[in-house]
Formats: C-alpha cells, sequence, structure tokens
C-alpha cells in the first residue's frame, strides 16, 4: 500500500539544432530555463528572507555585498520507475531519490498482509487529506447504512462544491449509488448526501467517522467533513491512511468499488405525477488502473492545501 502526498512529475521536451535560427531558438531557451530554474532554486530554499531587487546600481566604496547561492538538482528518474516496489526493507534518505524519484511530502509503503512499513517519509506529519478522506466516509457507510435505502437529497448536499455528480434538492437515489458515486467519481455532493442520511446530520456522521478512526488506531488525524474540503480542524497523516485502507480494504464492497474503472448510477428526478430515473455514468480518476500491473485501487485527491494525494494498492503473485 503506497501512499504519496504532493507529488510532481515534471516532463521534459528537447529540441534538436539544426540549423542558425535553431541556435538563437537554444540558446533563448536556455537562458529563460536558466532563469526560470534560479527563481525555483530561490523559493525552494525557504525559510530564507526575501532578497531586494536586482536592478543594477552604480558600484560604490559602500556597496552592499551580494551572496549568491546555488542549490544542485537531481533529475527525476522515468515515471516507470517511481511506481516499482521495492523487494524488502527499508530504504535510507539518500537512495529515495535514486529508487523512487519520490517527490511526495509524505509517504508510506506498507505490506497490507502484515502491516509492515518497508518504506516512509514524514509518515506522522498532520496534513490535509483532500479526498481521500472518502476512504473512511466510504467504510462509515458500509458500517451503519442500508445500502438498498432510498435517499433524498438536501440542500446541504446539493450545494456542495467541487467534484460532483451533479444533484439537486428534492432528488432521489439510493445510498449504493451514492457510495458508487463517492468512491468512483469522487462525488462531494453524494458525500454529504451519505453522510447526512447515514448518521441523520452532518454533524453525527463526523462523529462517527472520527470514532471509527479513533477504533483502528489512526492516533494522528481528525476529520471535520466527509468529503476532503480544506477545514482548519481536518487532517491526517500518511501511516494513519494506509492503516484505514487496510480496513476498508477487507470490506468485499469497498475492494470492488475502488478498482472499478467506471459504473452506471440513476438519479430520480420529482415529476409531476411521479419520479423520472436518469441514469449517469460515473468514470474514475484513478489512472494507475490497468497502467501499473496489479493495481487495484484505491483513491486519489486534490485541494490548494492538500496538493497532489494517491492512496494506491497494488496486488503481486498468489495470495499468501
Amino acid at each position: 500500500m503506497h501512499i504519496e502526498w504532493r507529488d510532481v512529475l515534471c516532463l521534459q521536451r528537447k529540441v534538436s539544432p539544426y540549423s542558425r535560427r535553431n541556435d538563437f531558438v537554444i540558446r533563448r531557451l536556455v537562458y529563460w530555463a536558466t532563469l526560470v530554474l534560479l527563481v525555483l532554486g530561490l523559493v525552494d530554499s525557504a525559510p530564507a528572507g526575501r532578497s531586494r531587487s536586482g536592478i543594477h546600481r552604480k558600484r560604490t566604496a559602500s556597496s552592499e555585498r551580494g551572496v549568491a547561492a546555488s542549490k544542485a538538482r537531481v533529475r527525476p528518474p522515468a515515471l516507470g520507475e517511481s511506481l516499482m516496489l521495492p523487494r524488502s526493507g527499508r530504504l535510507d534518505r539518500q537512495a529515495d531519490s535514486d529508487i523512487f524519484g519520490l517527490r511526495a511530502a509524505s509517504a508510506v509503503l506498507m505490506d497490507a498482509n502484515s502491516g509492515v512499513v518497508l518504506y516512509e517519509r514524514s509518515p506522522d506529519a498532520a496534513r490535509p487529506p483532500a479526498s481521500v478522506t472518502k476512504i473512511l466516509t466510504a467504510l462509515v457507510i458500509l458500517e451503519h447504512g442500508q445500502l438498498t435505502d432510498t435517499v433524498t437529497v438536501k440542500p446541504a448536499a446539493a450545494q456542495t462544491g467541487g467534484h460532483r455528480l451533479g444533484l439537486r434538492a428534492g432528488q432521489r437515489i439510493s445510498l449504493g449509488d451514492l457510495l458508487t458515486a463517492i468512491l468512483i467519481r469522487s462525488a462531494n455532493d453524494a458525500a454529504v448526501a451519505a453522510a447526512e442520511h447515514v448518521g441523520g446530520s452532518l454533524g453525527v456522521s463526523v462523529a462517527l467517522m472520527n470514532d471509527k478512526a479513533a477504533d483502528i488506531g489512526m492516533a494522528n488525524s481528525r476529520f471535520s467533513n466527509p468529503h476532503g474540503l480544506d477545514e482548519p480542524f481536518h487532517y491526517t497523516t500518511a501511516r494513519d491512511m494506509a492503516t484505514l485502507t487496510r480496513v476498508a480494504l477487507d470490506n468485499p464492497t469497498f475492494a470492488e468499488l475502488v478498482r472499478t474503472r467506471q459504473a452506471r448510477v440513476t438519479i430520480w428526478n420529482p415529476g409531476r405525477r411521479s419520479f423520472v430515473p436518469r441514469a449517469r455514468i460515473v468514470l474514475s480518476h484513478k489512472r494507475l488502473l490497468g497502467q501499473l500491473e496489479g493495481a487495484d485501487g484505491v483513491k486519489t485527491g486534490y485541494t490548494d492545501s492538500a496538493g497532489r494525494c494517491l492512496v494506491a494498492s497494488a496486488s503481486r503473485g498468489a495470495a499468501g
């Protein structure tokens, strides 16, 4: 089980010098590339103070001394290398970039069967989890709800922003279809509608989430909503998310949904005399499905504060 936070992929385009015009273009590209790298180097070297502007000044006897600092950068390996799973053992910091090319702020690689941690980076640092929150939301729905229930959408769910199923107040949908939209489409409005139904209110459902987190040993996590949009007291850690996902994958319904790439749900719209069904196809955001051998879920997420988040699972070889 591999948890990555704020992972960044950089692509580089090559230019071939076939003419003088291309030579000129290359020189300009090198100039701007050097300038960009310098700016990035200054940004990355926090907590450095802001320097004064570099406007050319006449030299005087009392001119200020300029200090230049450069920061070595390591070119990241190809994308395929960052998806390789280590055979065994814990990696040291010096080997991090060589083996994974990992730029995540926090990460954990865990054996799902034994719970043994094979690799970690800042595993207990509290960070906003974005939509990977929905792993816990789904687990609470499965443990406290009946998937055959019919849910009437309330205004709070219909007004929830971000990734949506497009629910409107007064529509009806089964709890099972809401769960499908939560885990495949990552629909925030579906998460709120399901949470309000299962808990009776949003507050009670969030309390159930925090109770479940405590029960399974998520010692450094606190949740304030069922969808993962940024809030001040909504955070978790890479280790806690790995612990949660091990538990969630033991549920067959959860395991089936997180490895599904698309599904059909039905939304019932109020009509003049009765409710009218409307089918929707929901598609998964999980790009590893079908691209990485053995990939079988689990959840992606993104917000401005959290950055890009990933909880992924892969299985290879015979089950032990």
